[in-house]
C-alpha cells in the first residue's frame, strides 16, 4: 500500500487555512456586532434630534405668536398678525409629531399634555383675547390686562414645562447612550480574547509544523556532517519521511555515489556555467569570469583577451580586467604572437612563469602597493581555435588541483564566449545568409558540425526576445501608471483649489448669515440703552446693554474665527508701516485702565531705555496681538499686578528661539501673577478652541481663539509666540517682532492704500476723512430723505426706527427690485442704504440699475454688507456703491458716514 505523502507546502497550507477560518469568523462575529451599534447609535441620534428640532419648533410658533400680538398691539398694523397666524396654524402639527416619537414614555407625554393645555390657555386667555380687544379698540382694557401680567405667567410657565420636558429628554438620551457604552465595552474585552485565542491557536499550529519541519531537516543535517568523503563513501543519508525532505536524502545519495571525486572542480565549473546564460555582451561574460575564477583560485590580478577581427587580421583585444590598476600599461590589442599573450594565443598552450622582475607590475590595495611573482596565460579555445587568452597574475604559483580548475572550465567558457559572439553577429549573419549560403557548400562538413549549435543560438535568441517582450510590456505598463498618477495628481491639485473656493465662499456666506440678524439684536439694544422715551426702568436699560455687550462678545467671535480662517487660507494681507513705540503703551493704558480699576489689579508697563523710537510692522496686528495677550492677563488674574514690558530682545533669547531672520527684534513680555498654566498643557494652548483645561473654560469663558490667532499673526509678521509659566504663580507671554519686517521708504509707508480686509466696519471715506471732518452733532441729517433696502424685516424695523428718532424720513423696499421702483417713484430721496445679499434681485444688481438711471447716477449709495471678507467689498465698490460699511451696523459710523457723503455731495 502506497503511503500517503504529506508535503510540506501541504503542512504549510493546513495552519494558513485554519488562521484564515479564526479570522474570518472573528471577522463575521465583529461586523455583526459594529452593524448592531452603529444601527443604536443611529436611532439615539435621529430620536434626539427629531424631538429637539419639533420642541424648538413649537417655542419659535409661541414666541412667534407672542412677538406678532405685542407688536399688532404696539403699531395697530395687521401684517404683525401674519406670525402669529402662522405660529397658531403650526404648532399643532409638530405637537402631534411630538406625541408620536413619546407615545412610549408616559411621563414625557403626559408634559407634553400639559404643555398643549397650557398652550390653548394662553391662546384663548391671552392671544386672541388681547388681539380682540385692540380690534374693538378697547386701549383701557389692554392696558388693565398687561399691568395685571397674567399673559407673561402664563408664557413663563409654557417655558418653565419645556424646560422640564427637555431635561427629562436628556436624562433618557444619556441613559442610552451609558447603556451604549457598557455594550461597547464587552465588544472590546471579546476583541481581546477572540485575538487571545487566534493568536494562541495560530503559534501552536505553526509551533507543531515548524517541530515536524526542522526536526526531519536536523536528521538530514547530521548524517551528511558525519559523512568523510576520502574515507567512508558507504555512508548514506538515512530517509525516515515522505516528503520533500526525503526528496533531499535521495539527491544527496546520488551526489555522494556520482560525483565524489571530483566535487569541487565540479561544484564551481557548475556554478560558472549557471551565470553564464542571459549574457548579451563579451565584457559582462569576462566580468563574470575572472570575478568567479579569482574567488575560486584567490589571485589578485588578471585580464581577458578577446579574438576579434578587423582589416582580416586577428587581433586580441584586452576586454575585462579584475584588479586593474591606474599604472596598467595601455597596450591593449596583441598581433597572434606579439607579445606573451600573442604567443600563447599562437601555440594554443597553457604558459606559467614565475619569478617576475620586480616591477613588472603593481597590484595596489588601500594598505599599500605589492609586485606579482608568478604570471599564468591560459589559452581559451572553442572547435580547436583560440577565441581568447586569459592572463593571471599571482603572488604565489598555483598549484595542480587550480590549473585543473582552469583547464577544466576553458572549453566551456570558449563556447559561452562563441554563444555571445554569436549572439552579437546574429543581424549581419541574417544580413549576408545568401553570401553565406554560397560559402557554407563549400563547408559542408563543418556546416553539419555547427548545426546544432545554430540551434542553440536560435532557441537562445528566441528566449531572449521573449525577456526583451516581458519588459517592453513591463516599460509600458510603468509609463500608463506614471500617467495615471499625473492624472490623478491634477484632480487632487483641483479639488484642493475647489476646496479653497468653497471654503471662502463658505466664510462670506457664513459672515453674512450670522451678521444679518446680529446686526438687529445691536440697532435694537442701542436703541432701547438710549431710551429716547423714558419708558424704560433702570433695570430694563441694564437687560439692553447686556444684550448689546453678548452682541459685541459674539462680533468679536465672529472676527476671531475670520481672522484664523483667513491666516490659514493665506488671505490675510499685511500691511507695513512705521509704528511709534511711544503710542502703544498710551494705547494700551487707555483700553485697560478701567479694567483695572474694576478688578482692582494695578496695571504697569516698563519701557526699555535702549528703544528705538520707529519700528516697521502692520500696527493693527501688533495691537491686536497684544490686546489678547493682556486680556487674557487680567482674566486669569485674580490678584497681584499685570505688567506689559517693551524692550530689545537679547541674543540668547534669539538663539533659543531659532529660525527667525537677523537683525533686532522687539520683545513686548505681557506678565501676570494669575493662576499660570501646567507645563504639559503649554503646549496646546495655541491651538485653536483649546484652553488648558475643561475647568478654566467654564470657570473663566471664552473661546480658545485669541492665542492661535496671536501666534498665526505673530508668525505672519516674522516673528514668534513663547510662553514661560508655573501653575499658581503666573505666566509671562512674550511676542518678539522684527524691528523691520521690510525696509520699506516714508514714502511707500505714506502712499499705502488702506486695505479693505483691515476694516471690520468698512468704510473708505471714513477711513480718509480727518477727525475734523467727522462731527458728532448730525443735525444736518433732519429732513433727509433716506431709502432702506433690505430683506430682513428686524433690520428694516431696526434700523427704520433708529434713523426716524434722529429726524430722518425713511423709505423701506424688502428687495432690490421694490428698491429701485421706490427710487424712480419719489425724487426726493437723498441717500440709498443698499443690503448686498438679497433675494429676487440682489445689492450688485440693485446698485449696477440706479447708476444707469440717468437722474441717480450721482446718488450717494452706502452698501451695509455681511460679508467680511477683501473681495467681497472690492466687488461691492466695483458694482458703483459710494461706500460700504459692515454689519453688524454701528450707528454713529453710520450718521457720521452719511453726514460725510451728503455733505460733501452739496
Amino acid at each position: 500500500m502506497k503511503k500517503h505523502r504529506f508535503t510540506l507546502q501541504y503542512k504549510i497550507l493546513s495552519v494558513t487555512v485554519l488562521i484564515v477560518i479564526c479570522l474570518l469568523g472573528f471577522v463575521m462575529i465583529m461586523h455583526d456586532r459594529i452593524n448592531t451599534l452603529q444601527r443604536e447609535t443611529s436611532f439615539i441620534s435621529h430620536q434626539d434630534r427629531e424631538i429637539t428640532s419639533l420642541a424648538n419648533k413649537i417655542e419659535k410658533n409661541i414666541l412667534d405668536m407672542e412677538t406678532g400680538q405685542r407688536g399688532y398691539i404696539i403699531t395697530g398694523d395687521e401684517k404683525y398678525l401674519e406670525p402669529y397666524n402662522l405660529g397658531k396654524a403650526q404648532w399643532k402639527a409638530s405637537y402631534d409629531k411630538l406625541s408620536v416619537l413619546n407615545a412610549n414614555d408616559s411621563l414625557q407625554l403626559q408634559r407634553l399634555v400639559d404643555i398643549e393645555n397650557s398652550i390653548q390657555h394662553w391662546i384663548e386667555q391671552s392671544g386672541d383675547y388681547v388681539i380682540e380687544l385692540k380690534k374693538e379698540g378697547q386701549e383701557a382694557e389692554i392696558l388693565r390686562y398687561f399691568n395685571s401680567d397674567d399673559g407673561k405667567d402664563q408664557m413663563d410657565r409654557i417655558r418653565s414645562q419645556f424646560s422640564t420636558y427637555r431635561e427629562t429628554m436628556n436624562e433618557n438620551t444619556n441613559t442610552l447612550i451609558a447603556e451604549q457604552a457598557d455594550r461597547n465595552k464587552l465588544l472590546l474585552d471579546f476583541l481581546y480574547i477572540a485575538w487571545a485565542i487566534i493568536a494562541i491557536t495560530s503559534v501552536v499550529a505553526s509551533w507543531i509544523i515548524s517541530h515536524a519541519i526542522v526536526s526531519t531537516i536536523r536528521k538530514v543535517t547530521h548524517t551528511i556532517a558525519g559523512l568523510d568523503s576520502s574515507v567512508d563513501m558507504k555512508t548514506r543519508v538515512e530517509i525516515t519521511t515522505n516528503d520533500e525532505i526525503s526528496d533531499l536524502s535521495v539527491a544527496t545519495n546520488h551526489l555522494i555515489d556520482t560525483q565524489q571525486e571530483r566535487i569541487w572542480i565540479q561544484d564551481h565549473a557548475n556554478d560558472l556555467l549557471s551565470r553564464y546564460p542571459g549574457i548579451t555582451h563579451v565584457s559582462q561574460l569576462g566580468d563574470i569570469f575572472l570575478s568567479k575564477t579569482a574567488e575560486v583560485i584567490d589571485y589578485p590580478y588578471s585580464a581577458l583577451y578577446i579574438r576579434t577581427q578587423e582589416h582580416d587580421q586577428d587581433l586580441f583585444n584586452r576586454t575585462s580586467t579584475f584588479g586593474g590598476s591606474s599604472n596598467i600599461t595601455d597596450h591593449r590589442i596583441f598581433h597572434i604572437g606579439e607579445g606573451l599573450v600573442g604567443q600563447c594565443a599562437k601555440e594554443a598552450r597553457l604558459m606559467h612563469i614565475q619569478d617576475l622582475p620586480e616591477h613588472y607590475i603593481n597590484i595596489q590595495s588601500g594598505l599599500g602597493v605589492f609586485a606579482p611573482k608568478n604570471l599564468l596565460l591560459l589559452p581559451v579555445s572553442f572547435s580547436g581555435e583560440v577565441v581568447a587568452v586569459v592572463e593571471i597574475a599571482t603572488f604565489s604559483p598555483l598549484t595542480e588541483r587550480q590549473i585543473e580548475f582552469l583547464d577544466s572550465i576553458s572549453d566551456a567558457f570558449g563556447a559561452a564566449i562563441n554563444s555571445t559572439i554569436s549572439s552579437m553577429r546574429i543581424e549581419q549573419l541574417l544580413e549576408q545568409s545568401q553570401r553565406l549560403n554560397e560559402e557554407l557548400q563549400v563547408y559542408t562538413e563543418e556546416l553539419q558540425t555547427q548545426s546544432e549549435e545554430l540551434q542553440i543560438q536560435t532557441e537562445s535568441l528566441h528566449a531572449t526576445n521573449r525577456k526583451l517582450e516581458e519588459k517592453n510590456l513591463l516599460a509600458e505598463r510603468k509609463s500608463f501608471e506614471a500617467e495615471q498618477a499625473q492624472i490623478e495628481l491634477a484632480q487632487s491639485a483641483e479639488l484642493l483649489r475647489q476646496s479653497s473656493q468653497y471654503k471662502s465662499e463658505f466664510l462670506a456666506n457664513m459672515s453674512h448669515e450670522l451678521r444679518t440678524p446680529l446686526n438687529g439684536i445691536l440697532l435694537l439694544s442701542e436703541f432701547l440703552m438710549e431710551n429716547q422715551s423714558g419708558a424704560l426702568s433702570e433695570e430694563d436699560i441694564e437687560f439692553s446693554q447686556a444684550i448689546h455687550s453678548s452682541g459685541q462678545d459674539l462680533l468679536r467671535l465672529i472676527n476671531d474665527i475670520l481672522d484664523l480662517s483667513k491666516v490659514e487660507a493665506g488671505k490675510l494681507n499685511i500691511e507695513i508701516e512705521a509704528i511709534n513705540l511711544t503710542e502703544i503703551p498710551e494705547a494700551m493704558l487707555q483700553s485697560f485702565n478701567q479694567l483695572s480699576r474694576k478688578k482692582e489689579i494695578p496695571f504697569h508697563i516698563q519701557i526699555g531705555e535702549d528703544l528705538p523710537p520707529l519700528f516697521y510692522s502692520d500696527a493693527q496686528r501688533v495691537r491686536q496681538i497684544i490686546i489678547n495677550l493682556l486680556s487674557n492677563a487680567f482674566k486669569f488674574t485674580a490678584k497681584g499686578s499685570v505688567t506689559l514690558e517693551i524692550r530689545l530682545a537679547t541674543t540668547d533669547e534669539l538663539v533659543k528661539l531659532g529660525n527667525l531672520e537677523t537683525g533686532l527684534f522687539i520683545a513686548f513680555a505681557i506678565k501676570d501673577t494669575g493662576i499660570g498654566i501646567p507645563y504639559e498643557k503649554q503646549s496646546i494652548i495655541f491651538e485653536a478652541f483649546q484652553q488648558a483645561d475643561g475647568n478654566t473654560e467654564r470657570q473663566y469663558g471664552g473661546t480658545g481663539l485669541g492665542l492661535s490667532i496671536s501666534r498665526e499673526l505673530a508668525t505672519l509678521l516674522g516673528g514668534r509666540i513663547t510662553v514661560e509659566s508655573q501653575e499658581g504663580m503666573g505666566s509671562v507671554f512674550t511676542v518678539y517682532l522684527p524691528l523691520k519686517l521690510q525696509d520699506p521708504s516714508l514714502e511707500e509707508i505714506t502712499e499705502k492704500v488702506v486695505d479693505l480686509s483691515h476694516e471690520e466696519e468698512g468704510s473708505v471715506a471714513l477711513a480718509a476723512a480727518t477727525s475734523e471732518n467727522i462731527s458728532s452733532d448730525f443735525t444736518s441729517l433732519n429732513h433727509k430723505h433716506v431709502l432702506i433696502v433690505d430683506d430682513d424685516e428686524r433690520n428694516l424695523f431696526a434700523l427704520s426706527n433708529m434713523l426716524r428718532k434722529r429726524g430722518l424720513q425713511v423709505t423701506t423696499a424688502a428687495d432690490g427690485e421694490r428698491g429701485i421702483h421706490a427710487l424712480e417713484q419719489s425724487a426726493s430721496i437723498d441717500i440709498v442704504l443698499m443690503d448686498i445679499m438679497m433675494p429676487v434681485m440682489n445689492g450688485y444688481e440693485a446698485i449696477n440699475r440706479i447708476r444707469e438711471i440717468p437722474t441717480k447716477k450721482q446718488i450717494p449709495i452706502i452698501a451695509l454688507t455681511a460679508k467680511a471678507l477683501k473681495e467681497d467689498k472690492a466687488k461691492i465698490l466695483q458694482a458703483g456703491a459710494t461706500d460700504y460699511l459692515s454689519k453688524p451696523i454701528n450707528l454713529d459710523r453710520l450718521l457720521a458716514l452719511m453726514q460725510l457723503l451728503l455733505t460733501s455731495d452739496s
